[in-house]
């Protein structure tokens, strides 16, 4: 971790995030301890399992849980720590606690503050999964974003839409698909808020 040493005395701001995966999620907790002081913000991204990750063991609903907690009791004495998955607003919603932006601010951003272009032209919703919504060679970029098949992605998951959570949440669309799942109409397979409370 010298490298955070020396951008730290270059006045450099340094943001550390790893994917979450069943392999090193007990490092995940430690590992922010070591790295308090040496950079400003600690975040984790679930294992979409797509691509070459897709033999990659994910965490289940009731590990990912059980960690959520373990790691928002850790950020009370650790406050490099960051809230970023989104399903840390079921917790925060259940305490009664100030909901946090989740992954980009306003829960998921797939095809909101951010897309992805790839050097063949295509634009995706997310750089995590096949969510393809055009392509700069046949439209204007701003044509593709303002969409019929990117509004679909931002609307998210039909199964989140009466979702008291739903703006600052929506799970993950990439974790849903590569999970085998269609992340347009099935929710999150790691949400945990109970469906008698999700549909109010």
């Amino acid at each position: 971790m010298e490298f955070l040493v020396q951008a730290r005395a270059m006045g450099l701001e340094t943001h550390v995030m790893l994917t979450l995966t069943r392999a090193n999620i007990d490092q995940v907790i430690p590992l922010g301890y070591e790295l308090r002081g040496l950079t400003g913000r600690f975040s984790f991204n679930r294992l979409a399992q797509v691509g070459e990750a897709a033999d990659l063991e994910a965490v289940g609903r009731d590990e990912f849980q059980a960690f959520l907690n373990q790691y928002a009791a850790a950020r009370v004495a650790n406050p490099v720590l960051g809230f970023k998955d989104n399903l840390f607003n079921i917790l925060r919603h259940h305490r009664k606690q100030r909901l946090t932006g989740g992954c980009t601010g306003f829960g998921c951003g797939a095809a909101f503050n951010f897309v992805a272009l790839l050097p063949d032209g295509e634009v995706h919703a997310c750089r995590k999964f096949p969510s393809k919504i055009g392509n700069v060679r046949e439209a204007h970029l701003a044509t593709i974003y303002h969409s019929t098949e990117a509004q679909r992605y931002r609307s998210g998951s039909l199964a989140c839409r009466k979702c008291q959570l739903r703006q600052k949440c929506g799970g993950c669309l990439a974790v849903t698909y590569g999970r085998g799942f269609d992340p347009l109409r099935e929710r999150d397979p790691e949400c945990f808020m109970p469906i008698s409370t999700s549909s109010l």
